[in-house]
């Protein structure tokens, strides 16, 4: 008999992932199969005190550690098992022990096997090496599977069973009727939109609730049901108030009450149309129970939710940028996420609820959808056997005979890295070089004669080559550089081992600047020839972190120097009232290069124009704030540089450099007085007053 060690959230929890856990328990054939299970999250232990579970279930808390990691490695160290299985969890959750389970995978020879859930819009490179350190990664939805396929060759398609799949059912008219009457005693004739779920920032109550308030001013005959908490991550209650929401438009769950399968049948069946319009969805089993109750659908049109209800349901397009906070290899972070607009999920509800005809057409399509979809879901013993009895070979497809240079960011960076050409192209001679980069910094490297081709990011391309340079990626950002005194620059060349070359950049004349009488009117800006000063400084306001890098006294500076200057940067820079010329978003990389090539001096924010004034041999006087110059200063061509630092001892409340960690009223680098930034000028370009 093999043994299984399962983790996840408590079977009785009554969570989607704590009823997944349950149904799987459930199928599993504990002829063959002896299991335990890890248990996240502790459940009110009365309603099974004369109800116990039949198994061994190991509490994951700790008073230091909720999620029981370190708890975990004992176990997997000590613990004899054939196979870990973890359920529902997402794939980062402990990623603080990873390199230990792989360890003890490996020398105990268990199998590693993840049901996860995959609900991104874009793949994510640190995720993709979690999953493919897994014996059997899967994902429970289609969707999930088919983005992750090309990057994962292991992973599968495991369709969940549901729990108490059984009790599920439509109600008769005359049931549907009663059930009304019980669950919503004091409503009469009202149409009921009903949403059950988590109040959290993915399933989007807020919108739900500014489009019901919208649709309900076309048809006041509606009303909403939340079956959720009020007080969460949003103060729902509130929430309504705010919007609008008057006594009689919306009802509540009971609060802090635990429903019960055949409670929750009845809620399903009472409603007229179900509405879960989320961000993303691993899988949506709310969406399924409403489904096999019969109940029309409208959803957002987004991962999970395509499997379900495409030419089921009324789906919602996602078209407002949003965000939702996950977590990276590297920690918390937050990453793009589309919402439905509130206007879109009011005109789906008033399309479903204004014809009944078409609520019984969705209804019959719902409930056979649902019953195709349970009649397909997968047998965790199929996965278990299979794992424990065969060694599958997987087929990969070969790689391209090109060297990929990857960066993703930023425009410092890929300027940087261009001192690596020639040696990469020195050791591998007979490969193409391809960059890969964003398309907004694909200037930068237009026209360098060791580059053979330019192409988009794309995470899935850097397992199809055969040599990949991915410094940035696999050893910068991972590491803690900045606390270091190597210099940004050198590590390129340094983590590819090749010498360094010279950075390069092909200078690109502005259009607009030539010396015929009738000079090109560029459609961008017009500017004489005759306009441009023979001798210019150039200037800059604004770095990458706005907030810790805008230098607010610059005009104070020009005013000083009394010289003609150039702005230079991005549209949204800080504009300096004072330059004679203001090129903020004019020009591009390479043209950037040009003006600061030919400029008399520089005055730039640590920022690209930083090191492309290094780069292009431009006398420069450079202004930092919460980075220090020894790590993030730029290399000189042959030019003077000065770096002026705020004395981070007498501004900072954390006495030293915070590199944009810490959230500051005052930043520090406009602690740097305007005088000493136009002695430095004057001292760069020779001047007998300096």
């Amino acid at each position: 008999m093999k043994k299984v060690l399962f983790v996840g959230e408590h079977p009785r929890s009554g969570t989607g992932n704590g009823n997944m856990l349950a149904a799987i328990l459930t199928a599993l054939d504990t002829k063959r199969y002896q299991f335990a299970c890890f248990i996240i999250h502790d459940v009110d232990p009365l309603p099974i005190v004369f109800n116990p579970i039949p198994f061994t279930m190991i509490q994951a808390a700790t008073p230091a550690d909720y999620w029981g990691s370190q708890k975990l490695v004992n176990l997997a160290e000590r613990l004899d098992f054939d196979i870990l299985c973890m359920v529902g969890l997402d794939i980062w959750r402990y990623r603080d022990i990873w390199d230990r389970i792989v360890q003890l995978r490996n020398t105990r020879k268990f199998k590693w096997i993840w049901l996860f859930p995959y609900d991104l819009n874009q793949v994510r490179l640190d995720w993709i090496k979690w999953m493919n350190d897994l014996d059997a990664p899967c994902a429970y939805s289609h969707y999930g599977k088919e983005v992750l396929k090309d990057h994962v060759p292991k992973i599968e398609y495991f369709r969940p069973p549901l729990f108490n799949a059984e009790l599920f059912r439509p109600f008769s008219e005359k049931e549907r009727q009663a059930a009304r009457k019980e669950v919503f005693p004091n409503i009469r004739d009202k149409q009921i939109i009903g949403f059950v779920g988590r109040n959290q920032v993915r399933k989007s109550p807020e919108r739900l609730i500014k489009a019901f308030l919208l649709a309900k001013k076309v048809n006041p005959n509606i009303l909403l049901y939340l079956h959720t908490d009020m007080q969460d991550i949003f103060n729902l209650t509130q929430v309504a108030k705010d919007f609008g929401a008057v006594t009689g438009d919306m009802v509540t769950k009971q609060q802090g009450i635990k429903y019960s399968t055949e409670q929750m049948v009845k809620i399903y069946n009472a409603m007229d149309v179900y509405v879960n319009c989320s961000m993303q969805e691993g899988l949506s089993w709310t969406v399924i129970e409403a489904m096999v109750c019969g109940r029309p659908i409208v959803v957002s049109a987004t991962t999970g939710h395509f499997e379900l209800a495409t030419g089921i349901g009324e789906m919602v397009n996602c078209k407002d940028l949003s965000f939702l906070s996950t977590v990276t290899e590297g920690g918390g972070s937050q990453i793009d996420a589309y919402a439905c607009r509130p206007s879109d999920i009011a005109s789906a509800i008033l399309e479903v609820i204004s014809d009944p005809k078409k609520q019984e057409v969705m209804a019959q399509k719902s409930l056979g959808k649902a019953k195709d979809w349970l009649s397909g879901v997968s047998d965790i013993n199929d996965l278990f056997d299979r794992e424990v009895r065969e060694a599958r070979v997987i087929s990969l497809p070969s790689k391209l005979n090109k060297v990929l240079f990857a960066q993703f960011s930023s425009a410092g960076d890929v300027l940087m890295t261009t001192q690596c050409f020639k040696g990469i192209r020195e050791r591998h001679k007979d490969m193409p070089l391809v960059y890969m980069t964003r398309s907004i910094y694909q200037d930068i490297v237009e026209g360098n004669p060791y580059i053979d081709e330019i192409i988009d990011w794309n995470d899935a391309t850097l397992r199809k080559y055969k040599v990949v340079y991915n410094p940035h990626g696999e050893k910068i950002l991972r590491g803690r550089f900045n606390n270091g005194n190597v210099p940004l620059y050198q590590m390129y060349p340094y983590f590819c081992k090749v010498d360094a070359d010279e950075m390069f950049i092909q200078e690109r004349k502005p259009s607009f600047i030539n010396t015929e009488d009738d000079y090109d009117e560029d459609e961008r800006f017009k500017i004489d020839y005759n306009e441009w000063p023979k001798e210019y400084i150039v200037v800059h306001t604004t770095g990458g972190s706005v907030a810790h890098r805008t230098y607010k006294h610059m005009d104070t500076v020009i005013s000083l120097l009394g010289m003609p200057t150039v702005q230079l940067g991005g549209p949204l820079d800080m504009a300096c009232l004072e330059a004679t010329i203001d090129l903020r978003g004019k020009l591009s990389f390479r043209e950037s290069a040009w003006v600061m090539k030919n400029a008399k001096a520089a005055i730039v924010v640590d920022s690209f124009l930083s090191h492309l004034a290094g780069c292009v041999g431009t006398p420069a006087v450079i202004t930092y704030g919460p980075a220090p110059a020894r790590v993030v200063g730029p290399r000189s061509n042959g030019s003077r540089i000065i770096n002026l630092e705020p004395n981070h001892l007498d501004v900072c409340p954390t006495v030293g450099a915070c590199y944009g960690e810490e959230s500051c009223k005052s930043p520090c680098i406009n602690t740097i007085n305007p005088y000493k930034i136009r002695d430095a000028v004057l001292n760069l370009i020779g001047d007998k007053n300096a």
